[in-house]
């Protein structure tokens, strides 16, 4: 009985710490088998290497263990690394250790597959960033508000007429009013524009059409696609255009070099993909089926994805030799400077917030000494 309830609970822990391998632990589980592999260690005797050295020889659990563990187990019994990886890392990171396992070169895959994590938590970083400080900054407004329209102008109120009010006094009334007769509509209202606007951002695009969808499925498609594209021009639409085309052009800048031609490299790009993006990449998987090329085939798609620019720069190098190679070398570019844009739109709504704050926190201080001074003068 207490031996079934004990390998009860250590399949559970099992199951638990396997679901604990994120990107942090892929990181290590791709570097530690890297610098195995260099040393010319079979790939097999490689994964248990690691499997013992994250678990100290079988003493704890760890993600990176229990990954290396099942990998090796179906290894052995004769799977290729790429089918024993399903389930462990997504589509995008298997595809590139399926073309490390076709040419032979597992160590240039796995590290491939590092950058492609790091530029991930990197940006992840960048939007905590541009979107915390600002909304901490502006539920204290929201908060200081409230306290000026519910106890501070009505206390004030009290000691002296408010129609005799006048400059920063006279204002504080007034968003005192509007705040006790609009405030709440007005949170709810920008609150909900926030929320449906971030939750829309993967999914606001064309309805999925075929051959055989009707006149009007294709006209609202179309206008949902026009709108989308327009909105793209503004935040939050522009940042996730911008950083997910980043994203989009690194990997397919990976995949090439690796060797995938670009038509299956649009396809795994597209399994978990978001409606969003799947949308771009089937236009653009269609235009390059038709035999355009791959710059040719992004102006095409008619998204303006990922960047009117880039489909520019692409077009023209999508015409010369070595185009995985310099591909690659511009997709690097383009994401330091799309990096650098939005970290420039970061700065700037911490900007904006820190400023709205001080200007309110001053209107106050002065509107309290003015108001004192009218007190103390009727008095």
């Amino acid at each position: 009985m207490l031996s079934d309830i004990r390998t009860t609970l250590n399949r559970w822990a099992e199951v638990f710490y396997a679901k604990q391998f994120g990107k942090n632990e892929r990181i290590q589980f791709y570097e530690s088998l890297m610098g195995i592999l260099e040393d010319g260690v079979p790939l097999e005797e490689a994964l248990l290497t690691v499997a013992k050295a994250f678990s100290d020889n079988g003493l704890k659990l760890h993600p990176v263990s229990l990954a290396c563990r099942d990998i090796a187990q179906k290894v052995k019994g004769g799977k290729s690394l790429t089918i024993s990886c399903d389930g462990w890392v997504p589509y995008d990171e298997n595809s590139l250790i399926a073309s490390g396992e076709d040419t032979g070169n597992l160590v240039q895959a796995f590290r491939d597959c590092v950058r492609i994590i790091e530029v991930r938590q990197r940006i992840s970083k960048l939007v905590a960033s541009a979107t915390v400080f600002p909304s901490v900054v502006w539920s204290v407004m929201a908060a200081l508000l409230y306290v000026i329209a519910v106890w501070m102008v009505p206390s004030m109120t009290r000691r002296s007429n408010p129609e005799a009010w006048t400059g920063v006094p006279a204002f504080l009334y007034a968003l005192s009013n509007f705040v006790t007769h609009y405030g709440l509509v007005t949170l709810i209202g920008v609150v909900a524009f926030i929320l449906i606007s971030i939750a829309t951002l993967p999914v606001f695009c064309g309805l999925q059409i075929t051959a055989a969808s009707p006149t009007w499925k294709l006209q609202l498609t179309k206008l949902l696609q026009i709108l989308r594209v327009r909105a793209e021009k503004f935040p939050p639409w522009s940042v996730y255009k911008a950083l997910h085309g980043s994203i989009f052009l690194l990997n397919m800048a990976v995949m090439l070099r690796s060797g995938i031609n670009q038509l299956d490299a649009l396809k795994t790009l597209q399994r978990n993909a978001s409606p969003w993006l799947t949308e771009r990449l089937s236009a653009i998987h269609y235009g390059v089926s038709a035999g355009k090329n791959f710059g040719t085939a992004l102006k095409l798609a008619g998204h303006e994805f990922p960047d009117p620019m880039a489909m520019h720069f692409l077009e023209v190098l999508a015409t010369r030799k070595g185009f995985a190679e310099s591909m690659e070398r511009f997709s690097n570019r383009w994401l330091e400077q799309t990096l650098q844009r939005v970290e420039a739109i970061a700065k700037s709504l911490i900007g904006v917030s820190s400023m709205a704050m001080g200007v309110m926190m001053i209107l106050v201080v002065i509107g309290i000494f003015q108001l004192a001074g009218t007190v103390t003068e009727t008095i």
